[in-house]
């Protein structure tokens, strides 16, 4: 399977990893979860349970973003090999993003979703 091909599954996951931890801080923090109303619940997490949360949410915006730059290459003729090195660097970027994020550390998450831009847009326009 070609390399960008993996970057996708990763991408894919992210939301989900972070799903589960979001998960356990609400567990933690708030006594259980509320199966029912689990975005109200969302509004009670404070810390690094918020910034998990709020994470998650950029993760999947992120693979949206992702998604639409490998279609505009795909239709582009692209060959897939010729995505690995910017898709590659949009997954750094999106695996340290979360890092960064409950760390707080807003300025390197800012960078991080800059460099993910770029370089998906890169993937998009330019590569291949």
């Amino acid at each position: 399977m070609p390399l960008v091909l993996w970057c996708l599954v990763v991408l894919l996951l992210v939301p989900y990893v972070l799903a589960a931890l979001g998960g356990y801080y609400k567990l933690r923090h708030l006594g259980g979860l509320d199966l029912h109303h689990p975005r109200a619940q969302d509004a009670g997490l404070t810390g690094i349970g918020n910034r998990i949360r709020a994470s998650q949410s950029n993760a999947w915006e992120a693979l949206t973003f992702f998604i639409g730059c490998l279609l505009v290459a795909s239709l582009r003729g692209a060959p897939l090999e010729a995505l690995a090195l910017p898709a590659l660097l949009f997954t750094a970027t999106r695996l340290a993003h979360p890092l960064l994020y409950v760390g707080d550390l807003p300025p390197l998450r800012s960078a991080m979703v800059l460099v993910g831009l770029i370089s998906g847009l890169y993937l998009a326009l330019w590569a291949g």
